[in-house]
């Protein structure tokens, strides 16, 4: 039991009227040098585990802002020291002014401390999350289950079991190259921020757009209900768009094997928020989003909204 309690300390943060825009955010970047002198943990259930070893393999190739080590979330208060930072997937538990609804945001978490904690096997003090400094976080898209359930985050294989919507061994990847390429750029990123590459996005204009099917889903309110669908003759409605769709296994694949850059769309959804984005695959940069302060599902007009920005001089 103390055990348990321990990683869900680690990884449930409770917290009163957050709100966050950007899919991926950057913050306190005076942290940045600091953490390039010392060691990256990244945490997971089990590191040595078959499911795992995709994901070990394209953080080891991603992260190069510093020294990377692979640790389970019951080691992590042991590596804690100065310089040292870590990753883990963690959930906020946070609640509007407005309302006394509890909602649940996901997310990668990249994070390093103050230096006021020190690991010390006898004693019985653990880490406190006011010593927590939060460098980058990246939104997840947690199923429904998941969603009410968060401390199931800690029993799960890296790979969530298809519990993440927005995760494959080659998306992590990609995110990581991204939130590398950020952090190197040392510029927070505001609540607000979007992310357009005009140059990338009008290469859309001559090449096939790949999204996962899971997009298809008419995600329903308070339901693990996923049986609805769109079509993608009705998504498409009016697009001249060249898109394919194929599973999250697909795509990952598709990803890995491409010997040129791909593009592929992503949707993420929060009780509260909605984006759509589109990433280059090799370099892992986001060069388009799109931020709706609504849950609702994908649209045809998400499709337009893109074709739009694709279009433009």
């Amino acid at each position: 039991m103390r055990h348990t309690f321990l990683i869900l300390k680690l990884l449930v943060v409770t917290s009163v009227s957050t709100n966050s825009f950007s899919q991926i955010a950057i913050s306190n970047t005076s942290e940045i040098e600091k953490i390039k002198t010392g060691t990256t943990f990244f945490a997971m259930k089990d590191p040595d585990s078959p499911k795992a070893a995709a994901y070990v393999e394209a953080i080891k190739k991603s992260w190069t802002l510093s020294k990377v080590s692979f640790i389970k979330y019951s080691d992590v208060e042991k590596n804690i020291a100065p310089n040292n930072s870590f990753v883990t997937i963690g959930a906020k538990m946070t609640s509007s002014n407005s309302s006394s609804v509890t909602e649940t945001n996901f997310y990668l978490e990249f994070w390093t401390t103050n230096g006021k904690f020190v690991y010390d096997p006898k004693k019985r003090k653990h880490f406190n999350q006011d010593d927590k400094i939060i460098i980058a976080t990246v939104a997840l898209f947690p199923d429904f289950t998941t969603q009410n359930n968060p401390s199931s985050l800690y029993k799960m294989d890296y790979d969530a079991s298809g519990h993440l919507k927005n995760w494959s061994s080659a998306i992590v990847g990609n995110y990581i190259q991204q939130v590398v390429m950020l952090l190197e750029k040392g510029t927070a990123l505001t609540s607000k921020t979007t992310f357009f590459n005009k140059e990338e996005v009008h290469q859309l204009s001559s090449q096939t757009l790949y999204i996962p099917d899971y997009v298809l889903t008419k995600f329903a309110k308070n339901s693990a209900d996923d049986s609805k669908k769109i079509s993608e003759k009705e998504l498409m409605e009016n697009s001249t768009l060249s898109c394919k769709f194929l599973s999250t296994t697909e795509l990952n694949e598709k990803i890995i094997s491409a010997t040129a850059p791909l593009y592929y769309l992503l949707l993420i959804k929060t009780n509260t928020d909605k984006w759509i984005t589109v990433t280059n695959s090799q370099t892992g940069e986001i060069v388009y989003s799109a931020y709706s302060n609504s849950s609702g599902n994908f649209k045809p007009s998400d499709l337009k909204e893109l074709q739009k920005a694709i279009q433009k001089n």
